[in-house]
């Protein structure tokens, strides 16, 4: 499927803002991995991002996946407009060697898609990014500007949507059905979370960075993303001190960077909690941290895309907002999870221990602290629900089915394109022969 009909491989441009080494962004992992897997599938991936610093080298290998930067990050909405001319100017100078070009969001890059795309005579694939109030279709109400990008979206040759509310809100605003392509979140069963994986991630961690050192009995709490006024990080920081002080030997793990990373260590710190906190920075590859931590907190939209599959990939327990939103990527096939394992048999089965991942009321650190107190202190059966849940969510949503959807999505918008083509140049053929 990866093939087109002159047994050529597929050529894809990737277009997006955020991409290596911007690991704090759930965007860049999710960037990331599709380019990966998409590599791995046989198709000949290219990517393309901006550079944050002069310094930053304008062409570079991820892996083995060549990865251009040639115009600087946009800083304001002055520098977005030259930021998008220049993009638009480079993608239509190499287009012409691509299939396709796929932007992972419908913002500014993806008017420099169609554009570029539709003056090179190749085919145009969007992707809608964000979930929820942060979606891309709920930002295109921000301003005009943001009001253009959904109409030039409309002129792509295909979109794609991660999950139904998206969808039902994109035709709700005139798209018409045949665009979209509904391709939801994959999840992967690659890392195993065994006690000895456990104690060498926690030793890989500790040689490179000293603040991740940890006991062998040390509780470890992990949250990552973005570090921003609001959001798990804040309230993950308001419960640390109780918790610890029932817990001496807890920790927490505060991964990825932001516009509040000084504020929340100055909170933390006045707090008293500093030794049991580690701010480690951003980090390219989270699986380490996923292995080495006890519980994964996951507290608003961002982070579904990446974060979250990733802590289901590693079999860690789960404590996450309840927002629609977390609990419909969290359901295999849409069915509420109401399993446990035979390790927690002895939970009544309306108890709330009975559901896979820990519930909490969002923007409430008591109710945040009852869910890590209640994982931490029912762990044996934690891990077990955590395994049932990444087993139900493989089963029912991997990861391969969706790189596979990517594919037969790209595949058949390049072969219309080309048929497209192919008939023009015939039309073309029979007025002069009439003539």
């Amino acid at each position: 499927m990866s093939v087109l009909p002159n047994a050529r491989s597929l050529r894809v441009l990737l277009v997006g803002r955020h991409f290596w080494p911007h690991a704090s962004f759930d965007a860049a992992g999710f960037l990331a991995q599709l380019a990966t897997d998409l590599y791995r599938s046989g198709v000949h991936v290219e990517v393309v991002t901006p550079r944050y610093a002069a310094s930053w080298p304008e062409h570079f290998h991820f892996r083995e996946i060549p990865v251009h930067r040639p115009a600087a990050a946009p800083r304001s909405d002055w520098s977005m407009g030259r930021y998008v001319r220049h993009l638009t100017t480079w993608l239509k100078d190499h287009s012409e060697s691509f299939d396709l070009i796929l932007a992972d969001s419908i913002r500014e890059e993806s008017q420099a898609v169609v554009e570029a795309a539709s003056a090179a005579g190749i085919a145009s694939v969007l992707v809608s990014a964000g979930w929820g109030d942060e979606s891309d279709p709920a930002w295109w109400q921000s301003s005009r500007s943001a009001r253009r990008c959904a109409a030039t979206a409309k002129e792509a040759d295909a979109i794609i949507v991660k999950n139904a509310a998206a969808e039902r809100l994109m035709i709700a605003q005139g798209f018409p059905p045949s665009l979209l392509h509904r391709i939801e979140i994959g999840f992967t069963s690659s890392v195993n979370n065994l006690e000895d994986n456990r104690s060498a991630a926690r030793n890989r961690l500790a040689a490179v960075n000293s603040d991740l050192t940890t006991l062998p009995e040390s509780e470890v709490v992990l949250c990552t993303g973005r570090m921003q006024k609001t959001g798990a990080m804040q309230w993950l920081a308001s419960t640390a001190r109780p918790l610890i002080a029932n817990r001496p030997d807890l920790r927490f793990w505060f991964v990825g960077d932001g516009p509040e990373r000084q504020s929340l260590y100055d909170f933390l710190r006045a707090d008293g909690v500093r030794n049991s906190i580690a701010m480690p920075g951003s980090f390219v590859d989270t699986t380490d941290l996923m292995i080495a931590a006890d519980v994964f907190v996951h507290g608003d939209r961002q982070g579904l895309d990446f974060a979250l599959p990733s802590a289901v990939s590693a079999a860690i327990p789960i404590v996450a907002a309840e927002v629609a939103e977390l609990r419909s990527l969290l359901t295999p096939n849409g069915k509420p999870i109401k399993r446990i394992a035979s390790a927690a048999t002895s939970v009544k089965p309306d108890d709330p221990q009975d559901e896979a991942v820990a519930w909490f009321t969002p923007g409430k650190s008591k109710s945040l602290r009852i869910a890590i107190r209640r994982t931490l202190d029912e762990m044996p059966q934690a891990k077990q629900r955590a395994l049932q849940l990444r087993r139900d969510l493989v089963r029912s949503r991997p990861q391969t089915k969706a790189i596979e959807a990517y594919i037969n999505v790209m595949t058949r918008v390049v072969q219309e394109k080309a048929n497209g083509k192919s008939r023009i140049a015939t039309d073309s053929n029979s007025i002069e022969t009439a003539s």
